[in-house]
């Protein structure tokens, strides 16, 4: 069984919301729906893979993914790298990320 876990990197704290490449809601849809960072895009981790092409070609952009705690955006973090994506930052938990975009780190 694999199990994943997350701890954000330094890089993500160190770093303003606008500074981390194009940035991946990998929430549900209707988790999207009740809040999210102003730049992002939604994309839930189970379709990722199919669907990461359409929004982002360049397979050394910074991509920066998150969910609700950190175990999907891990989980989506290991599906890009597969794919080819070399600049995948696991930026954990929406909250986390919301209160720095905020200024309430």
């Amino acid at each position: 069984m694999l199990t994943l876990s997350c701890v954000p990197s330094e890089d993500t704290d160190s770093q303003s919301v606008t500074d981390r490449g194009s940035i991946i809601d990998v929430r549900t849809a209707q988790e999207y729906a009740q809040g999210h960072l102003d730049t992002a895009t939604n994309i839930p981790y189970t379709e990722i893979g199919e669907k990461i092409a359409g929004h982002v070609s360049n397979k050394e952009e910074k991509i920066t993914v998150y969910c609700r705690s950190g175990r999907r955006s891990a989980v989506a973090k290991q599906t890009l790298e597969s794919l080819g994506y070399t600049n995948v930052v696991d930026g954990g938990a929406y909250a986390t990320l919301k209160d720095q975009e905020s200024g309430n780190e």
